[in-house]
């Protein structure tokens, strides 16, 4: 019988925050370096605004962020995040979590020999994952929608965002949808937001972050 694999991805598969170095790559292409760096800068300035306002959870700065998406082309941006994966992205992969996913190392879970159903878990949009997801041979990707009308978005998101406990709704819609079982299965995150999705799984790993045991009770993983 296998079995699945939930995987973060924003620091925990990939060194970086995906969402926002597609998005920032995509400006700097698109407007040019000095004019994409400033406009960046300032999506990121009315995000630092908010959380002085005191909005602070994830899931609200989330959608807040991609309300800055509102009229840009949907083929172009997928277009530019293809080429940030395939030039800088990959350089970002974390080994030690690839390695338990692909390799054939003698201690490492591998999961692909296994068989495992793997799914990405993310708050980042689509576009930026699905070169990843192809790269890593994803089963599925579970994370934030993007609605568009006519090739362009609106800014608006399809459903509540994969942060927190929306991770945990989402694994829970997922593998009902798809028959599956959580028997065995595998979470990997590295934020206080993967909790939720971390409790739903049989074996927990935390990547890269010592606080995280503590609040999961769970002794150290074989990831060092």
């Amino acid at each position: 019988m296998s079995y699945c694999v939930f995987l973060d991805v924003d620091e925990t598969l990939i060194n970086c925050k995906t969402l926002l170095a597609t998005f920032r790559y995509y400006l700097n292409e698109v407007h040019g370096a000095p004019v994409g760096e400033a406009r960046f800068a300032y999506i990121m300035d009315t995000l630092s605004d908010a959380q002085a306002e005191g909005l602070n959870d994830r899931a609200s700065l989330n959608q807040l962020y991609y309300r800055h998406f509102a009229g840009i082309d949907v083929a172009s941006l997928s277009a530019t995040c293809e080429s940030w994966f395939n030039s800088i992205g990959i350089t970002l992969l974390k080994t030690q979590v690839w390695d338990e996913i692909v390799h054939h190392h003698h201690h490492h879970h591998h999961h692909h020999q296994h068989n495992a159903h793997i799914v990405l878990v993310s708050g980042s949009y689509h576009a930026c994952l699905q070169p990843l997801s192809r790269y890593i041979k994803a089963n599925a990707v579970l994370c934030t929608e993007l609605v568009s009308t006519q090739g362009v978005y609106t800014g608006e998101l399809q459903s509540y965002p994969v942060i927190g406990e929306g991770k945990a709704r989402h694994i829970t819609d997922y593998i009902i949808q798809h028959r599956l079982s959580l028997r065995g299965s595998f979470a990997y995150g590295d934020h206080q937001s993967d909790v939720p999705m971390l409790e739903m799984a049989d074996k927990k790993v935390v990547v890269d972050n010592h606080d995280l045991y503590s609040t999961l009770c769970i002794r150290w993983p074989e990831l060092e």
